[in-house]
Formats: C-alpha cells, structure tokens, sequence
C-alpha cells in the first residue's frame, strides 16, 4: 500500500467532546478524519473539534482544503469554528455537504450563537454533495445512512486500497442493504459502534448502531478491516476496550478509532 496516501483519524467521540484521564487512549474529540496525500492535508471527513489540533499530527497543509461533511449536527461541524484554516486568507476551503451547506452552516456559525459569522470567512465556498468528487487522486463517493434530518456516508478508494466510513448510522432500515452495496469489497470499514447491544435497546431512533451491526456490515461488505467510531462520549477507555475485545470474537480484525490511527489508501 502506498503509505503516502492515507486516512488519519483525528477525532472519534460522538455527541460531545470529553476529557480527562478516563480519555487518554481514544481522545476526546469528536468526529474528524483528515485525508493525506504526501504528507499534505487536502481535505477533511467531517470537522468536529477532533479537528482543530490537526498541526499536532505533524501534518502541513496545501492552498486548497475541501471538507466533506456526513450532516451538520453540532459534534461534526463545530470544529470549523475554531478551526485556523477557515479564517486564513491563505487557504480556499470547498465545504460539501447533503442538500444546502451553505444554508445548513451559516444559520449556525453567526451571531448570536457565535461571534463571527461563516460567511465572513476569506476565502470559503459551499458545494451541495451529489456524486462523486475527484480529489487529487482519491474518489470519494456518498451514500446515505439512517441518521435523524438525514446523513451521508463516504467512500474513499485510493491508488492502492479503500476505506468507507458510515459514522452516525442506525442499523435496520432499509438503507441497510444499499450501504452494503455502497461499500462492497472495500479493505477497511470505519463504522458507527457507539453501543452496546443491550445501550440500543432505550437508544432507537438516536440514530447510532452498536458494534454487532457493525460486524455485520463489515462481514457483509466483504473488509477485511473493522473500525469503531462515533465513540459513546460515556464510554471511558477501559470501556472501549471491553466493547472491541467482545467484537474480535465475531470479527478478529476490529479495533476502536483514536488520534493519530493511520490507514493507507
């Protein structure tokens, strides 16, 4: 695989953000991934506060960043209000998002809910998602997921592998089968495992899976790699550990994503 192409997990947490020392392994930030190409970011999956130390994973950046958003709920669009790039006029950021993101995010970040307002920013333009996007050598194609106000997910192919990523999913709708489709014969699937099976139950309509549905995508799509994501913001690190040893017993190659977790494409 060509390691200059790949993924880096920047955030994993769902709902809200967390710290402390129950929160060292799988961080605190909430939902950001950031794709490389030799060593330079040139666009983001999602911009929770995961993304805002994104300097600290030794990454440089170029003059053009997109950012491909999965919904515009607060855990994965509030890291673009502090987030140094977006108010720089040293960069051009194509934001893409489900329907209107120009509407969805600038009703938002403004007053009187923020200082300043989006569209003050120097150098920012809003591009509704509606296929496949080329970008510097990366595919990257949603899909829709089960997720209350609607979601997309996305797949990534690459020169040398492919990732999908399907956070925020509530497994057993329909949609169930066409993300199969979406991601089929993909290496890794990074996937909504925020519950355990028995946490669904007083959950539904929350919009998340746990980590058998998780499981079962992954087995179904054919990955040879599973990835847990959207990480219950109560979930201490001991817990994560619990919920990935449970999943390895149906599916060995799972892990939980954290910080600085790097997958090649």
């Amino acid at each position: 695989m060509d390691s200059n192409v790949r993924l880096v997990v920047l955030g994993s947490r769902g709902s809200i953000p967390v710290s402390g020392a129950d929160f060292v392994v799988y961080g605190g930030g909430t939902t950001s991934f950031a794709l490389v190409v030799d060593g330079r970011v040139v666009g983001f999956i999602d911009a929770g506060t995961g993304v805002v130390p994104w300097r600290d994973f030794g990454l440089a950046v170029g003059p053009s960043i997109d950012v491909f958003l999965t919904h515009y709920h607060w855990d994965h669009i509030q890291g673009l209000t502090m987030l140094d790039l977006v108010w720089s006029d040293d960069h051009q950021i194509t934001i893409h998002g489900p329907n209107d993101p120009r509407a969805a995010l600038t009703s938002v970040i403004a007053p009187p809910w923020f200082p300043v307002s989006l569209v003050d920013a120097p150098s920012i333009r809003f591009e509704p998602i509606v296929g496949p996007v080329e970008l510097e050598g990366l595919m990257i194609t949603p899909f829709g997921v089960e997720h209350p106000q609607g979601a997309v997910g996305y797949r990534i192919d690459g020169p040398s592998s492919s990732v999908a990523i399907v956070t925020d999913h509530e497994a057993g709708s329909d949609l169930d089968g066409s993300i199969v489709d979406s991601i089929r014969g993909v290496e890794v699937l990074i996937h909504d495992g925020q519950y355990q099976p028995d946490e669904a139950e007083t959950h539904r309509g929350w919009g998340h899976s746990t980590w058998e549905d998780a499981v079962a995508a992954a087995l179904l799509s054919g990955a040879n790699r599973l990835i847990l994501t959207s990480l219950d913001p109560r979930r201490t690190d001991e817990g994560v550990d619990v919920l990935v040893h449970t999943a390895r017993r149906d599916f060995h190659s799972t892990e939980a994503a954290y910080p600085g977790l790097s997958v090649s494409l």
